[in-house]
C-alpha cells in the first residue's frame, strides 16, 4: 500500500513537468550515473591509497610509540648510569678523602716524631757539650796539677845547682841536664811560662856541663 501511494507521488511529479524537463532530468541521472561508473575505479583507488594511508600511519604511530619506548628505556638506563656514575664518583671521592686524610695523619705522627727526635738531638747535643766542657775542665785541671808538679821539681833542681853553697863550682852532670830539660820540655807542653822563662831557663843554661 505504501508502494503504491510512492508510486502515485512519484506519478504526479512526473506529470506536473514538461517532456524537456524530463529529458533533462533522465540525461541528469545518466552522467551522475556514469561518472559514478567512470569514477568508481578511482574512488576505489582512492579509498585503498587512504587505507593504506591510514595503515601507514599507524605503522608510523606503532613505530614511534616502539621509538619512544626505547628513548624512554635509554634515558631510564642513561639515568641509572649517571646515578651509577654519580655513585662511584662520591664512592671514590670519599675513599680518596679517606686516604688523603690517613695520608694527613701519617704526617702529623712523622711531623711530631721528628719534633720529638729534634727535642732528643738537641738534648743530646747539650749533654754532649755538657760532658766535653767537664771532660776539657778535668783535662786543664790535670794539665794544671801536672804543669805545678813539674815546676816544683824544676824549681828543686834549680835552687840545688845554682846555689852556691850546695853547688860551688855551679856544674852539673849530663845526665842530670839532660834529666832537666826532659822536665822543662813537659813543663812547656803542659803550658808551663813565666818566671821559669825567664829566671829559671837562663840560669840553668850557664851551669857547666861535665862528664861525671
Amino acid at each position: 500500500m505504501e508502494a503504491i501511494f510512492k508510486s502515485q507521488a512519484a506519478l504526479d511529479v512526473l506529470s506536473g513537468i514538461s517532456l524537456a524537463e524530463f529529458f533533462v532530468f533522465i540525461a541528469l541521472i545518466a552522467g551522475i550515473a556514469f561518472a559514478a561508473y567512470k569514477g568508481k575505479d578511482k574512488i576505489t583507488s582512492f579509498l585503498e591509497n587512504y587505507r593504506k594511508k591510514e595503515n601507514s600511519k599507524e605503522d608510523m604511530m606503532k613505530q614511534i610509540k616502539a621509538c619512544n619506548a626505547k628513548i624512554e628505556a635509554l634515558e631510564k638506563h642513561h639515568e641509572e648510569d649517571v646515578h651509577t656514575f654519580e655513585d662511584k664518583q662520591l664512592k671514590y671521592r670519599q675513599q680518596s678523602l679517606n686516604k688523603q686524610d690517613m695520608i694527613d695523619r701519617r704526617f702529623d705522627n712523622v711531623d711530631i716524631r721528628f719534633d720529638k727526635m729534634e727535642a732528643m738531638m738537641e738534648e743530646l747535643k747539650e749533654l754532649v757539650a755538657k760532658q766535653n766542657e767537664t771532660i776539657a775542665s778535668h783535662y786543664r785541671e790535670t794539665e794544671r796539677l801536672k804543669c805545678n808538679e813539674l815546676r816544683e821539681k824544676l824549681v828543686a833542681q834549680y835552687r840545688h845547682f845554682t846555689s852556691l853553697e850546695m853547688n860551688p863550682r855551679q856544674e852539673w852532670t849530663i845526665l842530670d841536664a839532660e834529666t832537666f830539660w826532659e822536665l822543662f820540655a813537659d813543663y812547656e807542653k803542659y803550658g808551663g811560662n813565666g818566671f821559669m822563662h825567664s829566671t829559671v831557663k837562663p840560669a840553668m843554661e850557664k851551669l857547666k856541663v861535665i862528664s861525671f
